[in-house]
């Protein structure tokens, strides 16, 4: 299974927001709304194959957290 990392996080998120986001930003004070999570978590379902759950953009709040909450998921899977 493809692991998803806080560089692919940022790089799905500069893409869906066209802005710069710092690894250790907080992604809701950079202008990330429920529609940008939906657009990003539908782009690494189809880079990755991996179904990411929401929560994990709400729960990590920053690109590094997202990533850390995702592995967390899918731990011993």
């Amino acid at each position: 299974m493809t692991e998803i990392s806080a560089a692919m996080i940022i790089e799905c998120l500069q893409k869906v927001l066209n802005r710069t986001i710092a690894e250790d930003a907080d992604i809701f004070d950079a202008g990330v709304d429920s529609l940008t999570v939906l657009r990003c978590r539908a782009l690494l379902k189809q880079q990755t194959g991996i179904k990411v759950p929401g929560h994990v953009f709400f729960g990590g709040r920053t690109p590094a957290g997202i990533a850390e909450l995702i592995g967390a998921d899918h731990a011993g899977r």
